[in-house]
């Protein structure tokens, strides 16, 4: 299912499933600002693609499969909104209308690698993931390697923007090798991609590698 309106129907029946279970669709119509007719005509469409039970008269359910599809919209819709305010500084209303288009066309393999490289944090749609960093890669931290050991980056954790802006920007990306050059109490100095780079020994728990 590609059309985004289709997905917009998704988000909106799973918003307002939350808040009160069944949803009926006249509150769908004027949540969506569209005709109670165009509500009917596409859930009847979601219906056949077996995203949602709808009954006349009763209103509308996520089936198993709808719920995982827009639960995934909207876990990707926080992560890039996340991504744009803070590593782009675009302010909230326009990082909101922003992710609210980005959300349909980005692939899972994409946000993820994003998601992993803002260290976005678990909330209840991550379990929408297909490759959930926590639960099927076994991590350490960069702070564990020792002289000449190396490990390949698999997420960062950051409560500071700006210790999470100057990661990404000196190449601490996910998926790149990264090898121990030199630790001291205050400095550490790494290999990444071919190139040296030095960060305070702190940034090292910031740091999460794939065992």
């Amino acid at each position: 299912m590609q059309t985004g309106n289709r997905e917009d129907y998704l988000i909106n029946i799973l918003r307002l499933s939350e808040e009160g279970g069944v949803v009926k669709t006249s509150k769908l119509a004027a949540i969506m600002d569209v005709s109670p007719a165009s509500v009917t005509e596409m859930v009847r469409v979601l219906k056949e693609a077996g995203f949602v039970n709808y009954k006349k008269y009763q209103g509308v359910t996520l089936t198993e499969e709808g719920l995982a599809y827009a639960r995934n919209l909207r876990r990707k819709h926080h992560i890039m909104e996340r991504f744009l305010t803070d590593v782009l500084d675009v302010d909230h209303e326009s990082a909101h209308e922003e992710a609210c288009r980005m959300e349909h066309s980005i692939s899972d393999d994409s946000v993820n690698k994003i998601c992993r490289i803002i260290g976005t944090k678990k909330d209840c749609d991550c379990d929408a993931c297909n490759n959930p960093c926590d639960k099927e890669v076994k991590v350490s931290l960069l702070s564990d390697l020792k002289d000449g050991e190396s490990g390949i980056i698999s997420h960062l954790k950051c409560d500071d923007v700006q210790d999470l802006k100057q990661l990404i920007a000196i190449g601490f990306v996910p998926g790149r090798e990264i090898i121990m050059k030199s630790v001291t109490d205050e400095t550490v100095i790494v290999e990444i991609s071919g190139e040296y780079v030095a960060i305070s020994s702190d940034l090292t728990s910031r740091v999460y590698l794939e065992e």
